[in-house]
């Protein structure tokens, strides 16, 4: 009870301020004051901490009370429920941003040692070579100017979900499963598409994404619109302009399996077109000359014709993309999917300055609490931010 006593005076000298407004908003679906309370000493820790934002640090900088069990008993154990919370926050994304896409992104949270829940040694593509990490899947809303993560999972190994004594010590619930990636992805998108927010195409890099045709072909059965980077490795059906060329290498799964870069060398002049590109998160200006030639899935994964859209960027490595939307053209496919460089950029902020790699705890639970507080912070964060300037889309 002192505890509780001193936590509401603390916070209501702080501060009717718009954190408080933010918080009460955006916590209202935590059922007990003292966990709405606590979340937002949490939510203030993340947005004005310094340095690491370990739970000791937030409840001494924010309360400047000795209340660091309290605040690990919400983080850790306290059993509130993150998908109204994370609902709310997205409701907040769609009407700050108006997002053109969803964007699949994944991130690397190493660790120390192995006991935090859906920790392994994993070789990491960006870092090129093997991390002890957490492997996270969020869906961010992305507009022009900004992107914001709205649900989160954590890539869970069948090492987490068949050993009964490493599952309880994670408190990781009897109906999670290990999935492969594309499943973690999927999941996501059907939350997301749940909590009612406006259907705009999924847009991801699955370049190092197993099965990465599984998750197309289910996004296409469920009617979903999707631009999805993919390796050029990736075996597709050709369409009619290459239907005689017979594969030149590698494994002959079929006598009409290309690799999507054989897909694009035999297309012909009249599937060429240049495209502009102006300034864009970096700033830099781009220009390329883009392919567009229609292919289809593979293994009966859907029989509907995509888009398979090439690039050759000056001064950088070329790209192929894939999507269902067949009447977009390839410049407006380049834009939906370059806005996985603006969930990067967003990345990094969230790693430098909003704790996404801070969370000490262990348990799956803590971990969902976590990043869905993390969410919040970037979401204040971004509605009190100064507008930037709009960027200009290719042409």
């Amino acid at each position: 009870m002192v505890v509780e006593d001193s936590l509401r005076t603390a916070l209501s000298l702080a501060k009717n301020d718009g954190v408080t407004h933010f918080a009460q908003a955006k916590f209202s679906s935590l059922p007990r004051s003292d966990q709405r309370r606590w979340a937002e000493v949490y939510l203030r820790g993340l947005l004005l901490g310094r340095g690491r934002k370990t739970v000791r640090r937030i409840a001494e900088e924010v309360l400047e009370l000795p209340v660091t069990q309290s605040l690990q008993q919400f983080i850790n154990q306290s059993p509130w429920e993150w998908r109204g919370v994370r609902s709310e926050i997205a409701a907040e994304a769609e009407r700050l941003l108006a997002p053109r896409a969803w964007v699949i992104a994944d991130t690397t949270i190493p660790k120390r040692g192995d006991h935090s829940v859906g920790v392994e040694r994993r070789f990491v593509p960006s870092e090129g070579r093997a991390i002890n990490c957490q492997l996270a899947t969020g869906l961010f809303l992305a507009g022009e100017a900004a992107s914001i993560p709205v649900d989160w999972r954590i890539q869970l190994t069948e090492r987490w979900t068949t050993d009964e004594r490493r599952r309880d010590r994670a408190y990781i619930p009897a109906t999670v499963r290990a999935q492969p990636a594309w499943r973690y992805a999927l999941d996501v998108v059907e939350e997301v598409a749940d909590w009612g927010i406006d259907r705009v195409p999924v847009v991801g890099d699955l370049r190092h994404t197993p099965d990465a045709d599984r998750l197309m072909a289910r996004l296409s059965e469920l009617g979903t619109d999707f631009v999805f980077e993919v390796s050029d490795m990736l075996q597709v059906v050709p369409g009619p302009h290459l239907a005689a060329v017979r594969p030149s290498g590698g494994p002959r799964s079929g006598p009409h399996l290309l690799r999507v870069r054989d897909c694009l060398r035999g297309a012909d002049v009249k599937h060429r077109q240049v495209v502009t590109w102006t300034p864009g998160v970096d700033g830099r200006h781009r220009a390329t000359h883009a392919v567009s030639v229609p292919v289809r899935l593979p293994g009966g994964r859907g029989g509907a014709t995509l888009q398979l859209v090439g690039t050759s960027w000056q001064g950088g490595r070329s790209k192929l993309w894939l999507t269902n939307r067949t009447d977009l053209r390839a410049a407006e496919v380049i834009s939906l999917g370059t806005l996985v460089e603006r969930t990067e950029a967003d990345l990094r902020d969230l790693r430098a300055d909003f704790g996404l790699l801070d969370f000490e705890g262990r348990s799956y639970r803590g971990w969902h609490h976590h990043m869905t507080l993390v969410s919040a912070a970037y979401t204040f964060a971004r509605l009190t931010a100064a507008p930037r300037r709009q960027e200009r889309r290719p042409s």
